[in-house]
């Protein structure tokens, strides 16, 4: 074999190492975010039916209007599935979408009503630890900041696409925004929750 063989020979073995080790990492990532819980109930759960989470959620934002993915038991579930620590003291959970198909923006909000203000705030505080004990860019990209007057966690996965939560009064609010401006993001915490 001549030379210019050895290079191409080299150049594949080095893209085929690349894509090996994207391909380990990425589903490492979606391991961690799929990772089965336990299926018998929480002691520490114990969901309010007389509530629904998804209620608190404005209807549109941004002029998107609400899709209600999942509320009560089924939203708990998917909730325990994307957390490796416990999830305690909720009265009720909801998973809700906000699209613009046309300009491209999608966003993910999740509600979490406690028992009380209290509550709210030490379990939003232990997903603060959770995430820097977890490491990563989870806990690299971990900011507090003021956002249209609240205090909020900013945080990333990937550190690409930005994550914010934060807890008002007895809630707790999780959101995922994508192709929003810093003054949409703005907004969107500023609305939530409806009064």
């Amino acid at each position: 074999m001549n030379n210019h063989t050895h290079k191409k020979i080299l150049l594949i073995a080095i893209v085929i190492l690349l894509v090996a080790t994207a391909a380990v990492s990425y589903f490492g990532y979606i391991e961690f975010l799929t990772e089965p819980q336990a299926a018998t109930p929480s002691p520490e759960v114990n969901l309010n039916v007389n509530v629904n989470a998804s209620a608190i959620a404005p209807d549109e934002l941004l002029g998107m209007k609400k899709v209600v993915v999942s509320c009560g038991e089924d939203a708990l579930q998917r909730v325990k599935q994307s957390h490796t620590g416990s999830v305690k003291h909720i009265e009720d959970v909801a998973i809700v979408h906000y699209m613009n198909m046309e300009g491209g923006k999608f966003l993910t909000l999740w509600t979490t009503l406690y028992p009380n203000e209290t509550i709210a705030n030490d379990e939003t505080e232990k997903m603060v630890a959770g995430m820097q004990k977890w490491g990563g860019s989870w806990a690299s990209d971990l900011k507090e900041l003021t956002i249209a007057e609240k205090q909020i966690y900013q945080t990333s996965s990937d550190g690409v696409t930005y994550q914010y939560f934060w807890a008002d009064r007895e809630w707790s609010f999780y959101i995922i925004p994508h192709d929003f401006t810093e003054d949409e993001i703005a907004e969107v915490i500023g609305t939530i929750p409806i009064k």
